[in-house]
């Protein structure tokens, strides 16, 4: 279909840029964005609009290659109302512009979905919280203005470098270097200034408190030379410092930029629902949902919110929010909980709660929404910090003493130039610098961290979680096992031959079972959406499917599995389970001799003897576990002292994922999934789990030994600073050598533990 629909339009160069371009295509019924003709919903995603001219920005995580790029920054030879599309590929997102008197925003939608680019629309974006792509655009101009400031002083000062003393004040380019450095104090390093200003009124003495310390000494100190002409300064240094922290804060935001660590429900949810009326269905945004509306809850859609089973047989599988793939069959005036999905025909639901309100949004009300406790590793950091800026004073104080009996001016001179000297470059680079750059090393190897916090806090961790479905487990590779009267050849032809004409997973499993048995063709097929398959093949008449599809009575439709019935005889059925990952004795192996080991699961028992096996006799097994009950294990083992690492895969683990120190998602779609976590570890990548952990530990020796690194270069400067040595020179030459010898050492250094952690272990 895409292909007919290139090539009619003249693009059939997009089959130029990959073997294999765009991914597979889901059917799209006419009524799957009814919602978009709601007016109060399109001026939620329309970002302007004047005249007969509008404008919206797609999030299309479908994104990933050139011929991407080349079709959506070509869409308008596909629809003439489309006037400009701007493809912004690492953000993956599009903004187009169109003609709104020759189409409408649902058109150009159904558009992209028809191409294989369906717009990633959910209820997040009714309050305008998309948060998949937010960066901090104040970040970069302050980073841009510094650097501007920082290379225009540097060059400026380029005749006091030579020697040419008094070039300061006869060419006014003191007076420049101080109109240049202004902005540079009071708006791209005023962060660090405001940060230690607050952590002074709560007696909370930080590392922003030394930083700020060196940013107004070299200030002022600077400021008060040039205006009495008795110097030329430390601008340069001063400017330089700022632009490497920004330059530091910007390095860890980067490796992340395009990953949501922080979506909850809404992020999941549809934008809306269809609501009862006189008139018929109408589409309601589901923030104006309320209790007693009836909504329409179609096959496949996920129910938003709480309500009473009003019309239709519900058959809701609740793997969202559970994490276990089991069909729950319910009746008129059952209640069905939010996070279902119905599979089947179209149900209608009466609605007991609004949508914020559901059995599935409690889990964001918990407590434990909040910012994470400091590491161990962060409370050294803070300590020598706070220690070192009481000794910088200390320090200064008593220079300023000693010199005041020989000369008031050299006094004053000594004090600052200590508090200048001793600028906690290191402690203010190391970390950015380090971990930032530990950040874009896992990163490139399908690791994704939030932040450099997650590092040090993994450095403490003790006890590790796993749920099991998609986590220990491989939801992709289910094998299929028969019970029940021994089938024939035969009957084994008929029924791979009925599963090889559907795409779902069990009947993909069920193929795969029957892997050296030959397929017949199948004279009918008839596909029972959400209950099974019916179909002729060799004269006689096959059904597979629910127990409920092949099963007349109430209690046997309980049953679980893939039920098998030839020319009206039951004979058996075929049972499910999802393979365990590649190398997981060796991990748990691994990690199980340096930490605890739980899992904690909502599936069945049924796995136990098999989970065991692969964890060990020392692993604690938890099954039949809601999400709340996860969620009070974690607290219970924190209350306990533990430190406690959850690795889940579902929305049914984020309040657990969010408790733990740390919380780490398996996925095998990274830039398409993310519950509330701290990272993200592509599926590929789970062999190396201890690895991982195992590098961000190490990384603190790092960290040390650019503190030992900063110790070296202040005795040596504090020596000349001390004595009343220290010349403008002197200083140019040692604050930024030793700021970029501590983001060379810390770059090079995890360089070299990420190769002999991860590389050579591999």
């Amino acid at each position: 279909m895409v292909y007919h629909l290139l090539h009619a339009n003249g693009m059939g160069d997009y089959y130029r840029f990959e073997d294999k371009p765009g991914i597979s295509l889901k059917s799209i019924s006419k009524s799957t964005y009814d919602y978009l003709d709601n007016e109060e919903i399109k001026q939620k995603l329309i970002s302007f609009q004047e005249g007969f001219i509008s404008k919206v920005t797609f999030t299309l995580p479908q994104i990933h290659c050139s011929s991407c790029l080349y079709l959506l920054e070509n869409i308008s030879q596909l629809d003439d109302a489309i006037t400009k599309s701007i493809v912004n590929f690492t953000a993956k997102k599009a903004t187009i512009t169109y003609n709104n008197n020759k189409t409408t925003l649902r058109s150009i939608v159904e558009l992209l979905a028809r191409i294989g680019y369906e717009p990633k629309i959910n209820y997040d974006l009714l309050d305008g919280n998309d948060k998949s792509s937010t960066f901090d655009k104040v970040l970069i101009y302050k980073l841009g203005l510094s650097g501007f400031c920082f290379g225009n002083i540097m060059l400026l000062s380029f005749p006091e470098y030579l020697g040419f003393d008094k070039a300061s004040y006869l060419f006014h380019i003191g007076y420049i270097n101080i109109i240049l450095s202004l902005p540079v104090l009071f708006y791209a390093g005023w962060d660090y200034i405001k940060s230690a200003i607050r952590g002074v009124r709560l007696r909370d003495y930080n590392i922003d408190l030394p930083i700020a310390l060196g940013m107004i000494a070299l200030f002022s100190r600077s400021i008060f030379e040039i205006l009495s002409q008795s110097g030329e300064g430390y601008l340069d240094s001063f400017s330089g410092f700022v632009f490497f922290l920004l330059i530091g804060r910007w390095f860890q935001a980067f490796t992340y930029r395009t990953l949501d660590f922080e979506r909850n429900y809404k992020s999941y949810f549809p934008i809306s629902a269809n609501i009862k009326s006189k008139n018929g269905w109408i589409s309601r945004a589901l923030d104006h949902i309320k209790p007693g509306d009836v909504i329409l809850i179609r096959n496949e859609e996920l129910v938003p919110t709480d309500g009473i089973l009003q019309s239709g047989k519900g058959r809701i599988n609740y793997s969202f929010v559970t994490g276990e793939s089991k069909l729950i069959n319910k009746s008129v005036s059952d209640e069905i909980f939010a996070g279902g999905k119905q599979q089947g025909k179209s149900i209608e639901l009466l609605v007991t709660k609004k949508v914020n309100q559901s059995y599935l949004t409690q889990l964001w009300n918990e407590d434990v929404f909040h910012e994470k406790e400091k590491s161990q590793s962060s409370h050294i950091i803070s300590t020598v910090s706070k220690y070192f800026t009481f000794g910088v004073i200390a320090l200064a104080l008593s220079t300023m003493l000693y010199w005041s009996f020989v000369d008031m001016g050299l006094a004053i001179n000594t004090f600052t130039a200590v508090l200048i000297v001793a600028c906690p470059c290191a402690l203010a680079l190391a970390i950015p610098f380090t971990y930032g750059n530990i950040l874009r090393l896992l990163s490139t190897d399908g690791v994704f961290l939030k932040n450099v916090e997650t590092i040090e806090r993994l450095q403490d961790i003790d006890y590790v979680i796993f749920d099991k479905t998609g986590t220990i487990t491989d939801s992709n590779k289910i094998q299929a096992s028969y019970n029940g009267k021994p089938l024939t050849y035969e009957q084994e032809t008929f029924v791979k031959s009925v599963c090889t004409h559907s795409s779902h997973p069990l009947s993909i499993a069920i193929t795969n079972e029957l892997e050296n048995v030959l397929v017949l063709d199948v004279d009918t097929f008839e596909d029972h959406i959400g209950l099974g398959l019916k179909a002729i093949c060799g004269g006689s008449i096959i059904k597979l499917g629910s127990s409920s599809f092949i099963f007349a009575t109430e209690a046997e439709g309980q049953r679980q599995g893939v039920f098998i019935e030839i020319d009206g005889t039951y004979l058996g059925h075929y049972s499910f389970t999802h393979s365990f990952r590649p190398k997981i004795k060796e991990v748990m192996s691994q990690i199980g001799k340096r930490h605890s080991i739980a899992v904690l699961s909502g599936d069945s028992d049924e796995q136990r003897a098999s989970v065991r096996d692969m964890l060990g006799e020392d692993a604690h097994l938890h099954f039949n576990k809601s999400p709340k009950e996860k969620l009070e294990k974690v607290k219970q083992l924190q209350s306990r002292g533990n430190k406690v690492l959850m690795i889940g895969d579902g929305l049914n683990d984020a309040g657990a994922l969010k408790q733990a120190d740390v919380g780490l998602v398996i996925s095998d779609k990274v830039n398409n999934f993310s519950p509330a976590c701290d990272g993200i570890i592509n599926s590929t990548q789970f062999g190396m789990l201890y690895n991982y952990m195992s590098f961000a530990k190490k990384a603190k020796y790092i960290i040390y030994g650019a503190f030992l690194l900063a110790f070296l270069y202040n005795s040596i400067g504090l020596y000349f600073a001390i004595g009343g040595q220290l010349s403008p020179v002197i200083a140019a030459i040692l604050m930024p050598l030793s700021s970029i010898t501590v983001i060379v050492y810390g770059v090079v250094a995890s360089w070299l533990l990420f190769i002999y952690n991860i590389k050579h272990e591999r």
